[in-house]
């Protein structure tokens, strides 16, 4: 092994994790060298900066982060990582893909805390996810950063919002895709679909769907393009960012002004025909028709409930 100064350990391996053990093992008793903890050092810090202001000749990278690891090996760097089967690995792992790091321009100064301030209303709309769901939203944020290389390389989000009935239940969809600046290609980044067991839902429920999953991946900040399908639940969104809600206004109707009032930027518009509305009319009849895992429980009323007790 070529000497080093440091060991980059990312924020995914700690202290007593296989890959630190087995990566520590292979020292001699003697050795000696600086072991930089991203979660102490540069919380939060976006992947594009690791590869470009922390590694070197002089560097190893451990991380459980596939992607990461393999993007680091495309660069030259030298990083460890476990394969499936548990063994310590430097080289690419197969059958991960992972994109040329995005380029920002111009040398940042390094911060000790990269991590997105958390918004109110994020806090409240968490309040029913497990710990491994709220993981998923997590991995999923870091993989959006390193598409991106930068939440400032993100232009804007555009989300489009269908509802249907089904049977005795009530289906909510939405697909959300990213823009970016600088010449990065835009991304598909999350969609997700619900249903509740009731025959009728208030207009306010499939745009409440939509607008937790922005609040969740930290994208408030990001201007947003609501496309949405049903007319009533249009209607409702413009009525509510024309004037605050109507007292007496049913808790459905002031959940879904605080969000879209929470957002930094948004436009509404009808998604009235074309290939997204096609595309989101013909998953939400294939769901209608089939009892698939892509359909999750969404609990409405809990969120509604969180989101009006924020303070």
């Amino acid at each position: 092994m070529r000497p080093i100064a440091r060991v980059i350990v990312d924020e995914c391996v700690g202290p007593g994790s296989a890959l630190m053990d087995r990566f520590q093992a292979m020292f001699a008793p003697t050795q000696r060298v600086e072991f930089v903890r991203l979660t102490e050092c540069h919380r939060g810090i976006p992947d594009v900066e690791v590869l470009r202001q922390l590694l070197g000749p002089d560097t190893i990278l451990l991380t459980n982060d596939r992607v990461l690891h393999n993007q680091a090996c495309d660069l030259g760097f030298r990083s460890f990582t476990l394969d499936d089967q548990g063994n310590i690995r430097r080289k690419k792992l197969p059958g991960i893909s992972a994109a040329e790091p995005v380029a920002i321009a111009g040398r940042s100064e390094l911060k000790s805390d990269y991590v997105h301030p958390p918004h109110p209303l994020a806090r409240a709309l968490k309040q029913d996810l497990s710990e491994k769901a709220f993981e998923r939203y997590r991995t999923r944020r870091r993989r959006i950063r390193s598409y991106f290389g930068a939440e400032t390389n993100i232009a804007g989000a555009a989300v489009t919002i269908g509802a249907a009935a089904a049977g005795k239940g009530w289906l909510c969809g939405f697909a959300l895709k990213l823009a970016g600046k600088s010449g990065v290609k835009g991304l598909h980044a999350s969609e997700g679909y619900s249903l509740s067991p009731t025959a009728q839902a208030t207009p306010a429920w499939c745009v409440i769907h939509a607008l937790r999953e922005l609040y969740l991946l930290q994208l408030e900040a990001v201007p947003a393009q609501l496309y949405i399908i049903p007319a009533a639940s249009l209607a409702l969104c413009e009525k509510l960012l024309g004037s605050p809600a109507p007292a007496g206004a049913i808790a459905d109707t002031q959940a879904l002004c605080r969000l879209l009032k929470g957002l930094a930027a948004v436009q509404l518009l009808p998604c009235a025909k074309g290939p997204f509305r096609d595309r989101m009319d013909r998953k939400l009849a294939q769901l209608a028709r089939s009892h698939s895992n892509e359909l999750v429980a969404v609990p409405f009323a809990q969120i509604v409930t969180a989101l009006n007790n924020q303070s």
